[in-house]
Parts: C-alpha cells; sequence; structure tokens
C-alpha cells in the first residue's frame, strides 16, 4: 500500500500522521510500548519491533515545527489491506492528548479501512469503559466478548458500521 498523510492544526501547532514505514523511529515504538498507558505492551528487540512494524500499516503522529517531524504518537494496524484489519497500539504522549490527536489519528484509521475493498471486520481489544465508548462512537465497534479476569473486551465492526460512525466528528484534515 502506498503510504498516506494528512495535516492538521490543533492549538496552533501543525501535525501530521504519515502511514510511510520509514518515518516513525523504532525507538519511539519502544518507549510508548513501554508507557503505563500502553499496559497491554512491553516492547521488544529493536530487530522484533522492526519485523513488527514491518508487517503492520503503522500510523505516524508527528508535531511539525520548521521542518523537522517530532513523533508524539500511533497507532496500529495489523491488516491485509482487503478484509480485515485489528487495531492495536494506540497512544499519544500525554501532553498532546487535549487536542483531538487522538480523535483524528483513528479518523485517519477508519479512512484507510473504509478504502479496503472487501473489508469484513475491524477489531480491537481494550481494557476501560472510556474507550470502549471512543470506538463505539468513532469506529461503531460493538462488544463481541469479554474477559472480566483481565479486564479486556473485544470489539469489533462491520464496514457499514465503519463507514456510518464518526461522522458528526470526521476529519478536517487534508490529506497530502
Amino acid at each position: 500500500m502506498d503510504p498516506r498523510e494528512w495535516q492538521r492544526t490543533a492549538n496552533g501547532q501543525a501535525f501530521l500522521v504519515s502511514t510511510a514505514q520509514d518515518v516513525l523511529p523504532i525507538e519511539f515504538v519502544q518507549e510508548a510500548l513501554d508507557n503505563p498507558a500502553v499496559f497491554w505492551a512491553k516492547s521488544s528487540s529493536v530487530a522484533n519491533t522492526k519485523t513488527m512494524l514491518d508487517n503492520s500499516c503503522t500510523l505516524g503522529l508527528f508535531k511539525v515545527q520548521d521542518g523537522t517531524h517530532t513523533p508524539i504518537g500511533m497507532a496500529r494496524m495489523v491488516t491485509d489491506y482487503v478484509t480485515l484489519a485489528y487495531l492495536t497500539d494506540v497512544y499519544v504522549l500525554e501532553e498532546y492528548r487535549a487536542f483531538g490527536l487522538g480523535k483524528w489519528l483513528i479518523s485517519c484509521c477508519r479512512e484507510i479501512v473504509q478504502d479496503m475493498p472487501h473489508l469484513r471486520w475491524m477489531l480491537l481489544m481494550t481494557g476501560n469503559a472510556q474507550a470502549e465508548r471512543f470506538y463505539q462512537r468513532e469506529l461503531g465497534m460493538e462488544v463481541m466478548g469479554t474477559r472480566a479476569d483481565e479486564h479486556v473486551v473485544a470489539m469489533g465492526a462491520r464496514k457499514a458500521h465503519i463507514e456510518t460512525a464518526g461522522a458528526a466528528g470526521a476529519s478536517h484534515a487534508s490529506r497530502a
């Protein structure tokens, strides 16, 4: 799949989301996976992280200033780009969470899966009620199962639900 980019301004600052595989530093991904906010994951070796990223659609979220792209977030989808997408590892640095960038990042994911010709399911797992409500609203997700002993909820949506979700908060970003 060809790389995609989205740009927007929030709080007077420029931001970029990119799926280009060579722009999101592996070190940033490892730090994100070791952040307590990403309680479901832990980083691995550089080689394993590179393999993980090479086999995923990873969206890097960057602050753009003076031509420099500073990574501040990410989302990763394990996908075949045709029928299935599993959303995981959604993360935004804490100091940027109040800018609506997480919602924007998910709307970029939504655009990618809407372009999949035969999407059957978009899936994810989450561990809290706030995230559950967010993904219901933004992606049309429904709870498919729970694992109370691990505080995990599996969620999924078919293409029609994804296409109608988040309409009120659709991306105001322009595609580059």
